[in-house]
């Protein structure tokens, strides 16, 4: 089945362009799998690189945080002496901090709030703090962050351990308090992405279980800029590493890792700048988006090429092939340089073709034309013969005696003059496939006119012609009818005191292909003495009737006497009606 919906589709470039697509395919699909699994296997490197250099970075500090978890640890299980001898209470906190160099402050908070046990031998009533009262109902491990620690004067990390007696009752809770300040500069100098460049360094903080951000390389209020917009840090809060993409409240796309650290109560996070991943995605451009690239590049290489060595060089030939098919006989350089040999022995044999074509057509022109003058001649020959023959009637018909020799010769002499005028008619059309009956009808008429005008008296003549073609078959037998119709027009129409005899002749389009022929003349009586349904003039109208396939119908119609035949026109070609548009001729005369 050909596609026929669209022009375009037919057309050499498109087609091959579809071949070409269909070939390069497969090839594309491979490359599109290898990118893909090429550009996967790079994310996985850079997802694994990530969590590495985010553990490197942030090694110091998560350090410092573990430590500061163990110190409380080992304190909680001297929770009785901590309540009851204050004096050793602060001895032992005292010692743990000295071993703890980034630790600012340890202290015994009870369920109180009424803290009068430190490392630093300070005292402060935190019953009425709201992170005192976060921390009095945990049970279990946790931290809080102080913007502005009461008893430091800084920013803190708090790293709570809750301390029981042995009944399991809830005595207070231990708390090492870490500067923010230390913390950072501490990891400042391990901030690095996992390409090693110092202009894609990486962002990190620690969170809570509770989502709450306890450290940060780029400060508290820092972080809230490059936290993901999808993804909330409660949601993170789970027991795996992981790696994904997201990005910030500004649009910015970044990549971000997270690790779990202290048992899924701690946890690390950092963020990597995505557009420092690799030079493509510096533009937005997806590696992947380069094999639909080279697979597009060659549909169109294929078709600037069938452009290149076909097309234009096909439609030169086609215009060339048009102007001839046309009637344009000029012979046409046709110039295929850079064309295929094949195209190049086509534009050859076409331009033999057409030479060929061009002398058989002047041939057969010069042929026809021969023919041509040889038809009027003969048409010439035999209208002249009958001429002279009507004119040796002529001759014969003064030297008549008898008034019945001299009608016969006379009518006769009419139906010769008849046949004259047609030859005559063809003469002068020869060379063509029809004859103008309106002009061919009129001279009958006319010359049947001139020959009985003298005997028979005054004649008003009204004729109506429409421009009808009519092949010579058809138009001599018509000629013969309309010559016996008039000579019975003529013999028996009467008229009516001093007016001459009226005569009607109309020839008219009656129908689709049918022709109407009538001859009307002006009777005083019901029907002519010596009608023409007897006689030769009958038997003539009756067989020319036939011979132009016609139907005949005749009698009085009021005060006239009617002839009427309708016979079909036989058909001419297109090109013969475009010559020949149809029309119509009207005249009228009055001759005595």
């Amino acid at each position: 089945m050909t596609f026929r919906g669209w022009a375009g589709t037919q057309r050499l470039g498109f087609r091959l362009a579809i071949l070409m697509a269909v070939a390069l395919l497969p090839l594309g699909i491979v490359a599109y799998a290898q990118t893909r699994n090429l550009a996967n296997e790079a994310q996985a490197r850079t997802e694994a690189a990530l969590l590495g250099a985010t553990l490197r970075a942030a090694s110091s500090e998560v350090g410092i945080i573990r430590q500061a978890r163990g110190l409380v640890e080992g304190l909680a299980v001297n929770g009785s002496l901590l309540v009851t001898d204050p004096a050793q209470c602060q001895s032992l906190l005292s010692l743990a901090q000295q071993r703890a160099d980034h630790v600012a402050i340890v202290t015994f908070i009870p369920m109180s709030g009424r803290m009068i046990c430190s490392s630093t031998g300070r005292s402060f009533d935190y019953s009425d703090d709201p992170l005192f009262l976060k921390a009095r109902d945990l049970r279990t491990p946790s931290f809080l962050v102080n913007t502005s620690g009461p008893l430091t004067g800084q920013s803190v990390l708090g790293v709570l351990e809750p301390v029981f007696d042995v009944t399991g009752t809830k005595l207070g809770f231990i708390s090492a308090w870490l500067p923010h300040s230390q913390l950072n500069e501490r990891s400042a100098k391990s901030m690095l992405a996992p390409s090693g460049k110092e202009d894609a360094a990486i962002s990190f903080w620690t969170f809570s279980r509770d989502g709450e951000v306890l450290t940060s390389s780029v400060g508290l209020d820092g972080v809230k800029a490059i936290l993901p917009v999808d993804r909330t840090l409660t949601d993170l809060a789970d027991d795996r590493d992981g790696v994904f993409r997201d990005r910030t409240a500004d649009g910015e796309a970044r990549t971000y890792a997270v690790v779990p650290l202290a048992d899924g109560d701690l946890y690390l996070m950092s963020s990597w700048n995505a557009r420092d991943a690799s030079a493509f995605e510096r533009f937005g451009v997806d590696p992947k988006v380069f094999p639909i690239l080279m697979w597009l590049a060659g549909l169109f290489a294929s078709i600037w090429a069938a452009e290149l060595l076909v097309g234009r060089h096909v439609r030169l030939l086609h215009r060339s092939i048009s102007a001839f098919a046309s009637g344009d006989r000029r012979r046409q350089e046709i110039d295929l340089a850079g064309a295929p040999l094949e195209l190049r022995q086509m534009a050859e044999s076409y331009l033999i073709m057409t030479d060929s074509i061009t002398k058989d057509e002047a041939q057969l022109e010069d042929t026809i034309h021969q023919k041509d003058v040889l038809l009027r001649e003969v048409h010439h020959r035999v209208k002249n013969n009958l001429q002279l023959i009507a004119s040796i009637m002529s001759m014969q018909l003064r030297r008549a005696r008898s008034p019945e020799t001299r009608g016969l010769l006379r009518n006769l002499q009419d139906r010769v003059m008849s046949l004259a005028t047609i030859h005559r008619g063809l003469y002068q059309t020869s060379g063509l496939a029809d004859v103008r009956a309106d002009e061919l009808l009129s001279d009958i008429v006319k010359q049947i006119v001139n020959l009985g005008s003298g005997a028979s008296g005054r004649f008003a003549i009204e004729e109506d012609f429409d421009d009808i073609r009519l092949i010579p078959d058809q138009a001599v037998p018509l000629s013969l009818l309309l010559t016996e119709a008039m000579t019975n027009a003529m013999r028996f129409g009467t008229g009516t005191g001093t007016d001459p005899i009226r005569i009607v002749v109309r020839l008219k389009r009656s129908g689709p292909g049918d022709v109407r022929l009538e001859v009307r003349n002006s009777a005083s009586n019901p029907a002519p003495p010596d009608s023409v349904e007897a006689g030769l003039g009958a038997q003539l109208i009756a067989a020319f009737t036939m011979q132009v396939g016609g139907t005949l119908t005749q009698g009085m119609d009021g005060d006239d006497y009617t002839l009427s035949v309708i016979f079909p026109v036989a058909a001419l070609s297109d090109a013969e009606q475009r010559d020949h548009p149809a029309g119509k001729l009207t005249k009228s005369t009055a001759r005595d």
